[in-house]
């Protein structure tokens, strides 16, 4: 990078302040190094030549030297044919990453300006490129996995009812006129919108096998890689059919003692359980608290930052939050590399190119067990 961009050429500016600092040029040529790897140099995507192409300033692109099609730095990218200047595009990037909870659509908007729909789309380009991009590595080592319940919880009664202080699940009688009905978490029937998002995470590790117990000191620092799935129901087919396609066989698995978990040992894995009615950790040391540390988030982001999430988008949702919750250790600059890289790596949106012309997703992204 030219050192007429910023004072010193080998750095990426790590801050809102220096990002907005920067005009639409540079942006584009700071995009261009983030996804080629120079702003030099740029990767034709129509022959795949890597050449310092010509630069058509006026038109913001490059035509290449090889075959002459013309691109620009978002071709072949969610953000192809994009209307926004490459500094708002950087700018709602840069935002996205340096919001630890979440960034709403109406939190963009006043970054960039512009009209709601726009932010909205923009942020659910960049978390189907993030669904996308989830690798298919099995996990290995220790996994803890757990299931937590999200959208369509049953509102509160609206008639008061009057109770005896001995039942102690309903409200005492003088506190009665402050509080409705209680509901259940576990009500029958459920809401329609009710689904079960399992949480899959590989622990870090800086000690090899597992034949003892392993400590928190022992086990490293949290989880290193987290898959995520959302189904309707935490059911035995739909659970063992995702321990088969991300779980390397002979891992240790840690789980409550939920009844869809019991066969594990039979499928050929360890598996060790804490009941949560009693304890959150076992004498020896077995948790799920790297699961639940992905859940206190999802809870954070659901209730503070969004609000509300459909069915129809809970993955993408649910996905971001564990891109969060595996980059959390990673500094501002690597993770600025590493979400414009996944983003570049989508190709062209599906889902959400001409979403303001009425393009929608007909369905939610559940996973079902195969049928076999």
């Amino acid at each position: 990078m030219s050192a007429n961009y910023w004072s010193k050429p080998e750095a990426i500016p790590v801050t809102l302040l220096a990002i907005s600092a920067l005009n639409d040029e540079q942006s584009r040529l700071l995009l261009a190094e983030l996804r080629w790897g120079s702003a030099d140099k740029q990767v034709c995507p129509s022959c795949a030549v890597v050449d310092r192409h010509h630069n058509i300033r006026t038109r913001k692109q490059w035509r290449c030297k090889h075959c002459y099609h013309t691109f620009s730095v978002t071709s072949g990218t969610p953000f192809a044919d994009h209307k926004i200047s490459c500094r708002k595009l950087l700018l709602s990037i840069f935002a996205f990453i340096i919001n630890q909870k979440g960034l709403g659509a109406l939190a963009l908007r006043r970054i960039i300006g512009g009209q709601y729909r726009t932010s909205f789309s923009m942020l659910h380009k960049i978390r189907e490129a993030l669904v996308a991009s989830q690798s298919g590595e099995k996990l290995s080592g220790i996994v803890e996995i757990d299931g937590g319940h999200f959208s369509g919880k049953l509102r509160k009664g609206r008639v008061i009812k009057k109770s005896t202080p001995a039942d102690k699940n309903t409200v005492p009688t003088k506190y009665a006129v402050q509080h409705r009905t209680k509901v259940s978490a576990s009500a029958f029937p459920h809401h329609p919108n009710r689904r079960i998002v399992i949480v899959l995470r590989e622990l870090s590790q800086t000690k090899s096998g597992h034949s003892l117990p392993l400590t928190g000191k022992q086990l490293g620092s949290g989880a290193s890689r987290t898959i995520v799935a959302v189904c309707a129901s935490e059911n035995s087919a739909d659970i063992e059919a995702l321990i088969k396609r991300y779980v390397e066989p002979g891992t240790l698995i840690r789980t409550d003692e939920w009844p869809a978990y019991g066969n594990l040992k039979l499928m050929g894995y360890d598996h060790e359980t804490v009941n949560h009615s009693k304890e959150f950790s076992t004498d020896t040391g077995v948790n799920q608290n790297q699961a639940e540390s992905f859940f206190s988030r999802m809870r954070r982001a659901t209730i503070g930052i969004y609000h509300r999430i459909t069915p129809r988008y809970m993955l993408d949702y649910t996905v971001e939050m564990a891109w969060r919750e595996d980059m959390r250790r990673k500094n501002t600059e690597q993770q600025l590399q590493a979400m414009v890289k996944t983003i570049f790596r989508a190709g062209v949106s599906k889902d959400w190119v001409n979403y303001c012309r009425g393009n929608k997703r007909p369905f939610e992204l559940l996973f079902q067990a195969s049928p076999s």
